[in-house]
């Protein structure tokens, strides 16, 4: 390897990173908390950080026994590094996902390389730093994104090992360590996922050449001991801490029960994955089918071999489970963003395939300009602005030339302006759209007229807050641990004891709240309108407090628009 290609190595190591970097920066100041998995995670690190007790994984007084305790610490890292816990700044709670993707992006990028060629490494990273599911895991403080980066190294380092079994040459010791290592990292953010994917790969390669010579390379005995040394200390201590109830609930309740039953309505009929490949990975739609059917041609190689089952297997069993959720597939992409580059260099194979898969490309880009332009009418109180339909009309206008470079064989340059576009989209969405749906932003909107009324619980030392109607963890997470969710008649208990300073009361539950306040004068300090976007309910909101304590006038804000 000579200094001059090392040179030109690390110039597009850093050039996908800072593509990465840049698309996963969309929505990681500008989104507010999302509901529900995202709040959830950021308020059992934030209780964490409370308490010190960085074993239990706790959702107020719940035992959140579902994903092992690395996300966590990740989060409680990053927010103890750039943030404060009383702050409740939800972006620092998301750099570990931001710093996942950019990585993934690195490694699919590596893999490529090793496989093929720099080329192809440098089309695939762009592919995978764009792709829609991809950018906005980058952007949410959950458990996929660090997953994605460490499926990703374990899939690189087994791509090492099994390429050098393959070509006769002995493997570097440190790939080994590094695919034991990924993989002990793996499970302490998400189990057994990682695990499975390069499971079945293996069987996947096995099933080829009707052999586990794959095997012995990777040092399973001493992988498995550094395996087991990294995920024990923790597996005993939750195991105390929850007298085996976290077992009991991880395994028996979350993960074999989305296997055999779709779980909080999550559910989908096989083919439920595919389908949403085209959208979830737009920018290589033009380029996917194109690239498994060029891999299927070249299996003959091991290089497709092992990108056929990375991704053939672990997606029959992703679309066989019963419990579905977009982003399940995501560690599966990153072979799917190599063989649609590899395509990319190959333009006169499959013409009709190339172009109807152009075409679809040019649909979903017309899809994503639509939506651009549509959310903003139908879910913004603000005037509309001329800036979304420009936008709107700039996405679709550039999908159709892009698309039209796919259609005329000029995959390469049409991969990287697609990465482009796709990133764009992103900025666009997260920066722009989401956060002007005001209809969407419920809990933001009552922390804001909390803190307009100087009775915020975390910022203004204020009595917790209390609410009925309204149960979504992104509340807590924004008003604090001790923000109670609880009946209409235990709502006028605690605001009528000073238990509570604030009642938020849905509408529905208004005359048992004010039946159970036994004449207690309150007043409404603000009025909140909405949409439960978890469950799409319409949300009406008022926020009522003791008027005998209340001196100031009532203060109109944004907060208090219907």
């Amino acid at each position: 390897m000579t200094p001059a290609f090392i040179a030109r190595n690390e110039i597009r190591l850093a050039i996908i990173a800072a593509f990465a970097l840049f698309t996963g920066l969309a929505g990681l100041t500008a989104l507010p908390p999302l509901d529900r998995d995202e709040a959830r995670f950021a308020q059992a690190t934030a209780q964490m950080l409370e308490t010190g007790d960085f074993i239990t994984i706790r959702f107020q007084d719940r035992e959140r026994n579902k994903k092992p305790a690395g996300i966590h610490w990740l989060q409680a890292a990053s927010v103890s590094a750039f943030s404060d816990v009383a702050a409740r700044e939800i972006w620092a709670y998301r750099i570990p996902s931001l710093v996942g993707g950019v990585l993934a992006a690195i490694f699919t990028y590596l893999a490529a390389l090793r496989l093929y060629d720099a080329r192809t490494g440098l089309i695939a990273g762009f592919l995978i730093a764009a792709a829609p599911v991809v950018a906005a895991e980058s952007t949410i403080a959950k458990t996929d994104g660090v997953l994605l980066a460490l499926v990703c190294l374990a899939q690189l380092a087994f791509a090492h090992v099994y390429g050098a079994m393959e070509e006769g040459k002995p493997a570097q010791r440190r790939w080994p360590a590094i695919f034991w290592l990924a993989h002990g990292g793996a499970a302490l953010v998400k189990g057994p996922i990682a695990p499975l994917v390069s499971l079945l790969t293996g069987a996947g390669l096995a099933a080829w050449s009707r052999s586990l010579r794959w095997l012995p390379p990777l040092r399973p005995l001493t992988g498995v001991l550094l395996f087991v040394l990294m995920t024990t200390p923790w597996l005993i201590a939750i195991g105390m801490a929850t007298e085996g109830r976290f077992f009991t609930d991880a395994i028996g309740g979350d993960m074999l029960g989305k296997v055999g039953g779709a779980q909080e309505g999550h559910s989908g009929p096989p083919g439920y994955h595919a389908l949403l490949l085209w959208l979830l990975f737009w920018p290589a739609a033009a380029l996917i089918a194109p690239g498994l059917a060029l891999a299927w041609r070249e299996r003959h190689t091991w290089q497709a071999r092992f990108l056929l089952s990375w991704a053939i297997p672990a997606w029959v069993v992703f679309e066989l489970t019963a419990t579905k959720l977009p982003h399940y597939t995501m560690p599966l992409y990153p072979a799917l963003a190599i063989m649609a580059a590899r395509a990319a260099d190959h333009t006169g194979a499959f013409m009709t395939l190339r172009r109807a898969s152009a075409v679809i490309f040019i649909l979903i880009g017309l899809v994503a300009a639509g939506l651009v332009a549509w959310l903003p009418i139908e879910l913004s109180a603000a005037p509309l602005q001329p800036a979304c339909f420009t936008l709107a009309g700039l996405i679709a206008l550039a999908s159709a030339l892009i698309g039209m470079l796919f259609w005329r064989g000029r995959a390469a340059q049409g991969s990287i302006a697609a990465a482009g576009l796709a990133s764009l989209f992103a900025w666009v969405v997260m920066t722009g759209v989401l956060p002007s749906l005001s209809q969407l932003a419920v809990s933001p909107r009552i922390s804001t007229a909390l803190e307009l009324a100087a009775r915020h619980p975390i910022h203004d030392g204020a009595a917790p807050v209390v609410l009925t109607g309204y149960n979504e963890p992104s509340a807590v997470f924004l008003l604090g641990t001790q923000t109670a969710l609880t009946s209409a008649t235990d709502a006028a208990q605690r605001l009528r004891s000073g238990a509570a300073g604030t009642a938020i009361i849905e509408e529905r539950y208004g005359d048992a709240f004010h039946a159970a306040l036994q004449d207690t004068p309150v007043r409404a300090l603000a009025a909140i309108d909405g949409l439960n976007y978890s469950n799409g309910d319409k949300v009406s909101l008022t926020l009522y407090v003791l008027a005998a304590n209340e001196k100031a006038a009532l203060k109109t804000t944004d907060a208090d628009t219907h």
